[in-house]
């Protein structure tokens, strides 16, 4: 399975008055979701199903990347991708969703990082991943320890990159 995870682009700064989960893109933030998922599509196979966090700023980011997706992608939000949830429900909504074969995640930091270091099985690794930016992996979902392996990250206005040390260390 190609599984795409993919940080929500730049949103309005939160305040007393705007809330955390009514922040929304800024222009900037469409530009750059519009621009990654267009090399999205161009890179790889696109997406069928497309998971997003109920915030505000994701759930608009998954709706610029599924209007570059495959025609039958759908779009499903869910608190499997909220700040704070369950890495191991995320592991094994996934691995429940096998047929869907090309998904990809849109959420936030810091749990994107974690989810592709467990899916690579450097567990305690350091990785970020930018606003608007996608790790491309090949997930298996009948392996263990380490069922995914790294094809690629793409950045706003960055190079796309191959090799995993020179993305993430």
């Amino acid at each position: 399975m190609k599984l795409y995870v993919m940080r929500h682009a730049e949103a309005v700064d939160g305040s007393d008055t705007m809330r955390d989960e009514w922040r929304y893109l800024t222009e900037k933030g469409r530009t750059a979701a519009k621009a990654i998922s267009s090399s999205i599509a161009k890179y790889g196979p696109k997406p069928r199903l497309t998971i997003t966090s109920p915030l505000t700023r994701a759930v608009q980011t998954a709706e610029i990347v599924g209007g570059k997706a495959c025609r039958r992608n759908v779009i499903v939000a869910s608190e499997l991708l909220l700040p704070g949830a369950a890495i191991e429900d995320l592991v094994a909504f996934l691995k429940k969703n096998r047929e869907a074969k090309r998904i990809i995640l849109v959420g936030h930091e810091p749990q994107l990082g974690t989810i592709v270091a467990t899916l690579l099985g450097c567990r305690g690794a350091a990785i970020t991943l930018k606003k608007a930016a996608c790790v491309a992996l090949d997930f298996d979902p009948d392996k263990d320890g380490k069922p995914a392996g790294f094809l690629w990250y793409l950045a706003p206005g960055k190079k796309r990159t191959t090799s995993f040390k020179k993305a993430f260390l």
